[in-house]
């Protein structure tokens, strides 16, 4: 499948908030190979995991962040990807 028709979802073993406009997550205790960390996240990381709902495809969020942050199609194409690659990476989300 095309990485842009892909539909990432949260991970559900996960907590996580906005605060003062940054997302924090937080590992659940009921996670098996839970770190002692945390995640924060910048402006525009905090709206595409906002974007990241299991029914958002990858186009689409691209398409939102470009309309919200008028930013180039390939700028938020690179954003997102790599965002996405990483929360992955991190089994904060599931693509």
């Amino acid at each position: 499948m095309d990485f842009l028709n892909k539909v990432p979802k949260k991970n559900e073993d996960l907590a996580w908030r906005v605060i003062d406009g940054e997302v924090v997550v937080i590992p659940l205790e009921n996670q098996p190979e839970k770190e002692e960390r945390f995640d924060i996240f910048n402006e525009t990381a905090t709206r595409i995991w906002e974007l990241i709902n299991g029914k958002n495809t990858v186009r689409e969020i691209i398409e939102q962040l470009m309309g919200e942050y008028e930013i180039e199609t390939q700028e938020a194409q690179s954003q997102v990807k790599k965002l996405i690659n990483d929360l992955s990476k991190k089994k904060l989300i599931v693509v």
